[in-house]
């Protein structure tokens, strides 16, 4: 009876860390837009160290910050956690 019940206590942080690693992973448009203009730049993709490797290829018209548009391709291409 004990040893089930660490097993579902075990089991249960377990998915939770899964849970929490998948989010981060994928972070939000708006999670990432800190300054709220509607826009990412590259410091503020630096929070996603994917995101941050893959921008210069993600920002199709060169201008230095990502547009919604230009985020939901790369969320669209990412493979899920």
């Amino acid at each position: 009876m004990i040893r089930t019940q660490i097993s579902l206590i075990v089991l249960t942080i377990l998915v939770a860390g899964a849970t929490l690693a998948a989010e981060s992973a994928k972070p939000s448009f708006d999670s990432l837009d800190k300054n709220a203009d509607g826009k990412v730049s590259l410091n503020e993709a630096a929070e996603n160290d994917a995101l941050f490797v893959a921008f210069k290829s993600l920002d199709t018209n060169k201008d230095g910050m990502l547009s919604r548009e230009e985020f939901a391709a790369y969320m669209k291409d990412k493979p899920s956690a």
